[in-house]
């Protein structure tokens, strides 16, 4: 009887054994938890990384976990299993269409997000009124391109636009917050902010000839002429992207390089078309010039005149034969003129008292 019973046990071990073995595709943090060398952190660590890349394809493979080392592997590899074969995330690309991991009854269980990044610019500072290219580059956690990622961007002057390349003008100068926000087929979803200064661009066309044409920055900052355009004689150069100006600089771009026509017009595009700047000077910059000219002028005017009415007062209360009422009233004239000039000469005291001092010379000269 007992070795009837012996036998018993021997053919039904493996099957309870098999049955107990834990799945590490699909055990929760509490089941992962009784294995031996498995603590809650190493059990949520294995959750975290088959999220991530998927569902394990062999026990083996739970290595690649963070903490769980050869030792705790051979404690817990009689214990486990990966249920029925998964694909191994190598042979199939997890980023374009969701794994599954399925159990004995092939019943979906899980299907894992994927964790996306957005490369683009940081904060900048581009020109108020001009084109200016907005990029977005989409990355998996693995590092795959996903170029099939949905890009919308919102701009913050209430605009918006599709796509992972788009052009953007600010019409007016200030801050602006744009956020560039992506999403996948498969559940990916995550946005970025970036700070945008929007600032006018002072820059003109300094010269046009033979030589070429040059472009003077006169703002505080360094300018991106990147896609903008120079035209002139019927035809255009486009500005290589990359292409920068720096604070209070002027570049020449030859003539041997631009290949425009020989011509004594010439204008600054932005990538957009629109004007920038153009060469010679407009007439209404040319027409404030002659009237800052007239006012120079016309402020001296006042003090020449002052100077001829002096003159003419003078020569009124010098007159010897001038009756002493003539002289007064004559003085009281000038009382006004005395205080815009300031001097003692002007003053109608010093011409009586002159007036005095020659009466009484011309009596000694006859006595």
């Amino acid at each position: 009887m007992r070795i009837a019973g012996l036998l018993v046990l021997a053919f039904l071990l493996p099957a309870f054994a098999y049955a107990a073995l834990i799945n590490i595709n699909t055990a929760d943090a509490t089941l992962l938890d009784t294995l031996p060398g498995i603590g809650p952190s190493k059990a949520q660590a294995i959750i975290t990384y088959r999220n991530e890349h998927g569902p394990f394809s062999k026990i083996e493979d739970i290595e690649k976990v963070s903490g769980i080392g050869p030792s705790t592997y051979a404690d817990i590899k009689p214990l486990i299993t990966v249920g029925e074969a998964a694909p191994s995330p190598e042979s199939s690309d997890a980023t374009t269409t969701a794994t599954v991991a399925t159990s004995g009854s092939g019943t979906p269980e899980y299907i894992p997000i994927p964790v996306l990044r957005i490369i683009t610019s940081g904060d900048r500072t581009v020109s108020a009124g001009a084109d200016t290219p907005f990029t977005a580059v989409v990355y998996d956690s693995k590092g795959n391109k996903r170029d099939d990622a949905m890009v919308k961007w919102s701009f913050g002057d209430g605009m918006q636009r599709t796509g992972a390349s788009v052009y953007h003008a600010y019409y007016y100068p200030g801050e602006y917050i744009a956020v560039v926000h992506v999403f996948t087929s498969d559940g990916g979803d995550t946005l970025k902010e970036i700070v945008v200064t929007a600032e006018d661009a002072s820059i003109k066309i300094a010269s046009v000839s033979a030589r070429g044409i040059s472009l003077a920055n006169d703002s505080s900052r360094t300018l991106d002429l990147s896609l903008w355009r120079l035209s002139a004689g019927g035809k255009e150069f486009k500005i290589p992207a990359g292409t920068q100006i720096l604070s209070g600089r002027t570049i020449l771009f030859p003539s041997q390089i631009i290949q425009l026509p020989m011509s004594n017009t010439a204008s600054l595009l932005y990538p957009s078309g629109e004007v920038a700047a153009v060469y010679p000077m407009a007439p209404n910059e040319q027409l404030t010039l002659g009237v800052s000219g007239y006012k120079k002028v016309s402020e001296v005017e006042p003090i020449l005149s002052a100077r001829i009415d002096v003159q003419i007062h003078e020569e009124e209360v010098i007159a010897p034969t001038a009756p002493t009422d003539a002289v007064a009233a004559v003085g009281a004239a000038l009382s006004v003129s005395s205080k815009k000039s300031g001097s003692i000469f002007s003053s109608p005291w010093f011409f009586g008292l002159l007036g005095v001092v020659a009466l009484a010379g011309a009596a000694f000269v006859f006595l």
